[in-house]
């Protein structure tokens, strides 16, 4: 199996938004009610694209999960204690549903960290869904530090708890 980190390309928007709306319409049914149609979205996908900062997870040459990375941090992650520095940030990250089980989940953030340490980065910063216990167990079982929660008041009522990590990142 061929896999690999890449930025995404203008070609692979359309596959990007149908893999991102099969993940969604995953999470709706499982009662997560993380995302909704102000994001992540195709604006917004095509903007992180445009910045340089959508990656894809290519899997024997087709699209099977993406995620932003940079450097900007929600403005409710101010309160939060972190103790690393010099971090990189991961938004939307998401993995086609005919895809997970497999241990792809874990070769996708491997592949993040790598690529932040690359870069020069010294940590990965992200959160998740305080009710998404299948990514908050994958985070803390890669070795990503609790560091605290934030709510974001634009997500539906029961589903505004986003729980933060940090990992360093080693080379």
């Amino acid at each position: 199996m061929d896999i690999q980190l890449r930025q995404a390309t203008k070609e692979q928007i359309d596959t990007i938004m149908n893999v991102y709306i099969r993940c969604k319409h995953d999470l709706d049914e499982k009662g997560l009610l993380q995302w909704n149609d102000q994001y992540p979205s195709r604006d917004y996908f095509k903007e992180e694209m445009d910045n340089g900062n959508l990656y894809v997870l290519m899997v024997d040459g087709e699209v099977a999960g993406s995620a932003t990375l940079n450097e900007w941090q929600s403005p409710e992650w101010s309160e939060v204690p972190w103790e690393l520095r010099n971090e990189w940030v991961i938004h939307a990250l998401f993995l086609d549903p005919l895809q997970q089980g497999n241990g792809l989940g874990t070769i996708f953030m491997k592949k993040c960290e790598e690529l932040a340490g690359e870069k020069g980065y010294e940590s990965i910063r992200l959160d998740a869904c305080s009710r998404n216990t299948g990514a908050n167990s994958l985070y803390e079982k890669l070795g990503y530090e609790y560091r605290g929660s934030v709510y974001f008041t634009s997500k539906p009522e029961g589903h505004q708890e986003y729980r933060c990590y940090e990992k360093a990142v080693t080379l």
